[in-house]
């Protein structure tokens, strides 16, 4: 074999005893030839059997240990990362999940074809007809493909978060360099971090450190030319090592032995320093393997992404908050009198149990707050206003109020809000408006106690995103918005109010800012709302089908909307050092439109699912928008399943939605483990496992072109997604 090959990959010879590293930066499969053994991974404590033709997948620089009993042989196939990132730079990036001993003889169509390959690449290594550079490249190349087309799991990044991302530079750039003369500050010099951080994070996240990670390096490099002809000087010299005398005591620290005496025992074993020859009438030894090479490649069927989760049910466990189960929305304020909303609700509050229930429209003129009596003179009446709270506060909840829309008799205006006809527009008189809200506050904190009524939530006014549709102009906003703060918090001082509530919460950000400080009402919980929406412009070839019932958005392609959402809102928070206020998200859905009839399908379980599990912890809560379809923003549908996005439907049936937040609230308090697709929670003794697996609309149904949907037939809308399958160990 030639030598340069044998730097991008080679095949080596287990037996039992043989020492192996811990760790190592080459992406390895490993074949039982004969016998039994065992592998352990992760923690080293968890010992998976192995048996004749098992086949698994060691990542670069994955902690495992592997063991073989008696007389049992193995074969290894290991590839350098260099060879690897120039094939399948991908391998590099997200873990292979590639472990046959897990699955039964009907599930290993895609391990015999990783056999098969591995077969023909070992022949093409060792047979000396076979033995041109270009045929060995290329069966190495079809391992790759093989890993990359079944076995890899983009679910698991080989390195996330921000330690890991810097382990990932530290380690690539002494990948690079390890060949010269590295030190740790030149290594501090190029990441910009700390000498101290970095040695630190060598020893506690790789449990060795920098100058051993780097030795490391130099004699698995060494270690591999001693298969070829280079004498000690020229390998120590290619390596990184000062000298041979560096070289030689790094092998006896790590293997025990000299430069010299592992060459002989590499020779030994392998049969000759050009690789282990396979005599020209097969060996018993490699028969397990070789049967695979003559064989056809199997039929695979379509792919499904399997995925082990491994929790360690005894160790720290993360306490795990039900910030999600703080706020629901039910809708406007006067729904809270019809005997179907409260069925919900009380069913909701006995199967979930929400801290929070949100109404908007209190102002609204069918509360009857503010109204002329029968001699024209206004008046003000808390009778719906007083029937809505108190049935909340009998749920064990307490209200969180927007305090809108603008009652008739002081708009500026009467334009009204879609079909239920409520009022955008400011007041005639902000004073008359300020003193509204001053007596209704001042009614509360009488009715209800001023320490009650300061433990609930208030949105001042209606959110800023409706200056842009005409509402008013920005300092109108600010004048009103300002004085039914004040008016608030002069009837109730330690009121808690909430704002802004907007779909663009980074880009009104710094007008609401500047506003809040220049009228001393800055909030005391931050909120925005999503709705994934997004305008036409996102794909220029596509066209939305719009109509009159819905807003004209779009719904975004981004499957992480949400999360990427909160996140760009913290990182501007964290800007203004803001990043400690609670952040709520006071209303959200997957769309504006309310004629989806994916809403009524299994489809709005997973995006709960998702949602909610993926964004629980990092914000204080989340209000599901709606509670169920009767909104009375749109004509009724004759329909029961018509598409509304409520938890309900509008003959009081729950949907997928409500079943799935009710199987949520069975969460636990603590957290065992998360990834992409899971959670597993634990409280007390019972542990709770909740996976999802998620789909995204295709893009023609984002633009709301319903070709491909019908009443009966809901599922050809969506992005292809293989089946998954998660084991547990």
């Amino acid at each position: 074999m030639d030598p340069c090959h044998l730097e991008q990959f080679w095949f080596t010879l287990l037996h039992s005893g043989d020492p192996r590293e811990l760790w190592h930066p080459e992406l390895e499969i490993v074949f039982l030839l004969q016998g039994t053994g065992r592998v352990y991974f992760s923690d080293l404590k968890t010992a998976y059997p192995l048996r004749e033709e098992d086949i698994f997948v060691v990542n670069s620089f994955e902690v495992q240990d592997f063991e073989l009993d008696g007389d049992s042989t193995a074969l290894s196939f290991s590839m350098a990362p260099e060879f690897v990132g120039r094939v399948a730079p991908e391998l590099l990036k997200y873990k292979v999940s590639c472990r046959s001993f897990l699955y039964v003889e009907e599930k290993q169509s895609a391990f015999h074809v990783l056999r098969q390959d591995l077969a023909r690449a070992f022949q093409a290594l060792n047979k000396r007809e076979k033995s041109g550079a270009s045929y060995s490249k290329s069966s190495a190349a079809a391992i790759l493909e093989d890993l990359s087309r079944y076995f890899l799991d983009d679910s698991q990044p080989v390195e996330s978060g921000h330690v890991q991302q810097t382990l990932k530079t530290v380690t690539q750039y002494i990948q690079e360099h390890y060949r010269e003369r590295i030190t740790l500050d030149a290594l501090a010099k190029h990441t910009y971090l700390s000498k101290t951080y970095l040695s630190r994070c060598f020893t506690r996240y790789l449990g060795i450190p920098f100058t051993g990670y780097v030795e490391l390096l130099r004699l698995s490099s060494a270690s591999r030319l001693l298969a070829g002809q280079g004498t000690l000087t020229q390998i120590a010299e290619e390596s990184g090592f000062p000298n041979v005398n560096a070289m030689i005591q790094a092998f006896k620290r790590y293997r025990g032995v000299t430069p010299g005496e592992y060459r002989r025992a590499l020779n030994q074993k392998t049969g000759t320093s050009q690789g282990m020859e396979l005599p020209e009438n097969g060996s018993a030894l490699f028969a397990a393997l070789l049967r695979y090479a003559a064989v056809s490649a199997p039929q695979i069927p379509e792919t499904q992404r399997v995925q082990e989760v491994t929790v360690d049910t005894a160790g720290r466990k993360e306490p795990l908050s039900a910030h999600w189960k703080r706020l629901l929305n039910v809708g406007y304020a006067r729904s809270l009198t019809d005997g179907r909303v409260q069925r919900e609700l009380r069913r909701l509050q006995q199967t979930v149990g929400f801290e929070f229930l949100r109404v908007k429209g209190v102002l609204d003129d069918d509360m009857c707050l503010f109204r002329l009596d029968m001699n024209g003179n206004p008046v003000m009446n808390f009778a719906y206003v007083d029937e809505g709270i108190d049935f909340i506060l009998s749920l064990g909840a307490k209200p969180m109020l927007e305090l809108s829309f603008m009652p008739s008799l002081l708009a500026k205006k009467t334009d009204s809000f879609a079909m239920r006809g409520s009022i955008l527009s400011g007041p005639k008189d902000v004073a008359a408006w300020q003193a509204l809200i001053g007596s209704l506050m001042t009614h509360l904190a009488e009715r209800y106690g001023g320490d009650a009524v300061a433990l609930w939530l208030f949105s001042p006014w209606l959110p800023p995103d409706f200056i842009d549709m005409g509402l008013c102009s920005r300092e109108e906003y600010a004048e009103v918005y300002a004085a039914s703060c004040h008016a608030i918090r002069s009837a109730v001082p330690r009121a808690l109010i909430v704002g802004p509530g907007s779909v663009s919460f980074s880009a009104c950000w710094p007008w609401y800012r500047e506003m809040c400080r220049q009228w001393d009402c800055m909030p005391d919980v931050l909120s925005f709302r999503s709705f994934a929406a997004v305008g036409e412009s996102e794909e220029d070839e596509i066209k939305l089908i719009g109509n009159n019932e819905s807003f004209s958005f779009a719904v975004s392609g981004d499957e992480d909307f949400l999360s990427h959402t909160a996140s760009q809102i913290r990182e501007v928070l964290r800007r203004d050092g803001l990043e400690s206020m609670p952040l709520i998200l006071e209303e959200w859905s997957n769309n504006i439109w309310q004629r989806d009839l994916c809403n009524d399908t299994c489809y709005k379980s997973a995006y709960l699912f998702k949602n909610i599990l993926e964004n629980n912890q990092s914000l204080s809560a989340m209000g599901y928008f709606a509670l169920n379809d009767r909104l009375d923003e749109i004509p009724p549908s004759t329909e029961t399943f018509h598409g509304g996005f409520g938890l309900f439907t509008q003959d009081d049936i729950p949907k997928s939605a409500c079943l799935a937040m009710e199987l949520l609230a069975q969460m636990g308090d603590k957290l065992l483990q998360q990834g992409e697709g899971y959670l597993v929670s634990q409280r007390g003794e019972e542990i709770q496992i909740f996976l999802y697996n998620y789909s995204h609309y295709d893009l023609l149904y984002r633009y709301r072109h319903v070709a491909n949907m019908s009443k009966t037939n809901r599922e050809q809308v969506f992005v292809h997604r293989e089946p998954r399958a998660f084991l547990s160990g």
